[in-house]
């Protein structure tokens, strides 16, 4: 599950319905209070799913105040067909549907919340696009504009002949982590008094091989189609350097496509050149974005945020570092790796660096001392516990879709 870090909004411009610049620098050095109570992130998808809409708590450009997250908010989502479909809070800030439930072609949405305070909210009416579906997922060896060698990932669709689509892009990637100077065994103290005892125990969960997940953190949007009657081909959607950690073994990444509205494209896409962050829920800067949300009884308060109904359509690929990079060195590990030294089990004033450094958790076993460390070290190498626990840096569980 993303986690949200709720801070604020960094941009520089405010956006209507009809993308009209608003610049509000000058009242803000008048010292006027400059509020946004609410900060609303929601796309309702043609996805037969739970819903989510993200609520936040902005702050004063005057008095610079901020809360984390908007709770014990009442919140639903009304089609233009009198259907309610209502939300509960799943952690703070983070609202689903109670029911699965997806977007229908020819039915308008329209969100509606209502804060802890009293103040309701509510959406303008917004409908699905045209839909283009997404038809294919694939990586290619390249040369990026910088001279950087890597690997591009790209988007294929298929679109509506008669349509020119506004095609936003999100991922989530996934991939193998295998930690370099892993030992079957952890080392654990058997006797804390003078001369100290230590002992070698198998270890009790997998701490080899894990698994790392992260989601994008950038709008993507295909700006310059490559349109070939009802297909757009190689819209770019990531590039990884070939030294970057993440592709050293496995990789596979999740390719989720939006068709957009217009006036949802052109908030994203003022949201992506003034701050580049895919979620409204980063820094703030003096300004904000108006999207299509407001207070039903102070339309004048500024509500920053935006209720999309986009058609989603998703890929998944899979692939190796030796796949585009035969007989070649393996990018390197996320830390640098190498032997900490061999901490004494005993020093002259009485005291054990080796049981420090084991209750420390920050190093771990990763075997005998075989002369690589002169006396008067101890008789065990060490090393940051990255280095020998792959925990640190992801998860032990194989991901239900992972493919070998």
């Amino acid at each position: 599950m993303r986690k949200i870090s709720y801070i604020g909004i960094l941009t520089m411009l405010a956006v209507s319905s009809c993308v009209e610049p608003f610049d509000i620098s000058s009242e803000i050095q008048s010292g006027e209070t400059i509020e946004i109570l609410l900060v609303v992130e929601a796309t309702l998808t043609n996805e037969l799913k739970q819903q989510e809409v993200l609520l936040g708590k902005g702050r004063s450009f005057a008095n610079d105040s901020i809360q984390p997250v908007a709770q014990n908010a009442n919140v639903s989502v009304i089609d233009s067909n009198g259907i309610t479909f209502l939300f509960s809070e799943i952690e703070p800030g983070r609202y689903a549907s109670d029911e699965s439930f997806q977007a229908l072609p020819n039915v308008a949405y329209q969100l509606n919340i209502q804060t802890a305070e009293g103040n309701s909210y509510a959406s303008e009416l917004v409908s699905l696009p045209e839909n283009a579906t997404l038809t294919a997922v694939y990586a290619e060896r390249i040369t990026d504009d910088l001279g950087i060698e890597g690997i591009a990932i790209y988007a294929d669709a298929e679109i509506m002949p008669s349509e020119a689509p506004f095609l936003r892009y999100q991922y989530e990637e996934t991939f193998k982590i295998i930690a370099p100077l892993w030992s079957p065994f952890d080392m654990i103290v058997t006797n804390r008094n003078p001369p100290y005892d230590f002992a070698l125990v198998p270890r009790e969960q997998e701490e080899r091989i894990c698994y790392g997940t992260q989601p994008s953190n950038r709008i993507i949007q295909a700006l310059d189609l490559n349109r070939s009657g009802n297909k757009v081909s190689r819209n770019l959607v990531r590039f990884i350097p070939r030294d970057d950690f993440i592709i050293s073994h496995r990789y596979s990444i999740l390719v989720r496509q939006l068709v957009q509205t217009p006036d949802a494209y052109s908030f994203y896409r003022i949201l992506e050149e003034q701050s580049g962050n895919e979620s409204l829920f980063t820094e703030i800067q003096p300004g904000f974005i108006e999207g299509n949300i407001s207070n039903t009884s102070n339309p004048v308060e500024k509500v920053l945020g935006y209720f999309e109904v986009a058609n989603a359509s998703q890929g998944r690929i899979f692939f190796n570092y030796e796949d585009f990079f035969p007989d070649e060195n393996l990018p390197p590990y996320a830390i640098g790796c190498v032997f900490l030294g061999a901490p004494p089990t005993i020093n002259p004033a009485g005291d054990s660096p080796l049981m420090d450094a084991i209750d420390s958790g920050f190093f771990i076993y990763v075997r005998d001392n075989e002369g690589e460390v002169g006396l008067p070290a101890g008789p065990y190498l060490t090393a940051r516990r990255a280095c020998g626990d792959c925990t640190v840096l992801g998860s032990n569980e194989i991901p239900d879709f992972w493919i070998e």
